[in-house]
């Protein structure tokens, strides 16, 4: 009989420490939900925008409402990016417009993108910036999102130049070009 209220002890015992590690699992995911959702929500009223799914991609991707301003500069990151290499002449360009966007006042902005312009971002982040392009456009006039698409096509194309002329090239890479090419099929338009 003692042999059996044994067994059964440790049966129970077992038991109680499987459904402790389920709930332990349980809460940590709730937890890991529920900040998820403040970082939504607090992105949210830091953009204005309402599009849940977007939120949900920049805070996946490790944005916050200190960092988001640094998303505008993603096209530019990648056009120095398409040759494998940034060059002196190509960060300097990046650097000038973070500067003129304040984006150099914003530490944790400027923090992003450092370790942008050391380690090439994955392609990931040139399709978030498309999602955001994308719902920013559904936010503007027709002047002004078609003023912003032409703003980031002069940018990225200096970033484009500034490589032609430290290589003394007659004319942009074919890679800045390809991207460039994708920068500029980014529908940035208004809601109708």
């Amino acid at each position: 009989m003692f042999e059996r209220d044994a067994i059964h002890e440790r049966g129970k015992a077992l038991e109680d420490e499987f459904f402790h590690r389920v709930d332990e699992k349980l809460r940590a995911e709730l937890r890991r939900k529920m900040e998820h959702d403040d970082a939504v929500a607090r992105l949210q009223s830091a953009t204005g925008f309402e599009d849940a799914q977007l939120l949900s991609h920049l805070v996946d991707s490790d944005f916050t409402p200190a960092s988001i301003a640094v998303i505008a500069l993603v096209p530019l990151v990648f056009v120095a990016w398409a040759d494998g290499f940034i060059t002196p002449a190509e960060r300097q360009s990046i650097l000038s417009a973070a500067l003129h966007r304040g984006i150099k006042d914003n530490p944790t902005a400027s923090e992003v993108l450092e370790q942008w312009l050391h380690h090439r971002p994955s392609d990931s982040l040139l399709e978030l910036w498309k999602e955001y392009a994308i719902a920013l456009g559904q936010t503007l006039t027709p002047t002004l999102a078609k003023m912003l698409q032409q703003e980031i096509l002069r940018l990225a194309t200096a970033v484009a130049q500034a490589s032609k002329k430290q290589f003394s090239r007659e004319s942009i890479s074919a890679a800045e070009q390809a991207v460039l090419d994708k920068i500029a099929e980014v529908p940035i338009t208004p809601a109708q």
